[in-house]
């Protein structure tokens, strides 16, 4: 199992875990049939040319793009036990943890992982409790064979809590930063003059004292981050990622541009007020 952290701006990073493959003789978990199922299915269903099928795939990406990425990045945790956990301590294994040093500073890598972890987890708990109450509602969709189960598959998929599997391994130091060269020469290509990433605390954002956060990757890279890297799936994870990272810089452009107007005017009245006053 590898964990790939990668600075998207000089405030984000992507976090995504590679899963080992699995062992020979070895029965899949019920997440993991189920997982592999949905995914199977989707893929077939976006390759059709047409029909309900292919129309139901492509509303449903639009949707599941909004998902936040941090969520589709913890979700690519596998589900741990404690059985798994105690062998893990006992053999003390550590998992490589890939990341541009000439990017992130090694130092912020554990604190950039456990802000992942931590911060989410009640937002995780609370949509773990929601998919298990939603489920009852949703299995009645298996009887019908025409209409497909995807609130049932969607549920058991967001119950798997990937933030607590993240969370256990940084409690017991079960994690080894790396920065491979490729890795570093990846950044150096997309993007050879974006500034560096810089882990801020949330004081700093409230209080201003942190600096303005900007862009590392740039839109186009996905695919180059996934050749790169070697894992397929990180093109699609990556893409999401800055599309909602752009996205949100956009409408908050937006905001400010609305807000400045309004400033402007209390001034100009808080001027006049004053200009009054000394007359």
């Amino acid at each position: 199992m590898r964990i790939f952290l990668l600075p998207l701006t000089t405030r984000q990073a992507l976090i995504y875990c590679q899963r080992a493959p699995a062992k020979p003789n070895v029965t899949p978990s019920i997440p993991d049939r189920v997982t592999k199922k949905v995914t199977e299915t989707w893929a077939q269903w976006e390759a059709a040319k047409g029909g309900w099928r292919k129309t139901l795939v492509t509303y449903g990406n639009q949707g599941l793009k909004r998902i936040p990425y941090q969520e589709w990045g913890l979700k690519s945790f596998p589900p741990s036990n404690p059985k798994l956990q105690a062998e893990q301590i006992a053999d003390n294994k550590k998992f490589d943890v890939v990341y541009p040093g000439n990017v992130m500073h090694k130092d912020d890598v554990p604190k950039v992982m456990a802000r992942l972890a931590k911060e989410r987890k009640q937002l995780h708990w609370n949509r773990f409790i929601g998919s298990m109450v939603a489920m009852p509602f949703t299995i009645p969709f298996v009887l019908v064979p025409v209409i497909p189960n995807i609130p049932f598959f969607y549920a058991a998929y967001r119950s798997l809590k990937g933030s607590d599997h993240l969370d256990f391994i940084l409690d017991h130091r079960l994690y080894r930063p790396v920065s491979p060269p490729e890795i570093e020469e990846l950044y150096e290509q997309v993007a050879p003059d974006a500034p560096d990433f810089n882990y801020v605390t949330a004081s700093q954002v409230t209080d201003g004292s942190a600096p303005p956060e900007k862009m590392i990757l740039p839109a186009d890279s996905h695919d180059l981050v996934a050749k790169t890297t070697g894992v397929v799936e990180l093109s699609g994870e990556v893409e999401r990622a800055v599309w909602q990272v752009q996205r949100h810089f956009e409408r908050e452009k937006k905001k400010q541009a609305q807000q400045q107007p309004a400033q402007q005017s209390t001034q100009e009245a808080t001027n006049s007020e004053k200009a009054g006053k000394s007359d």
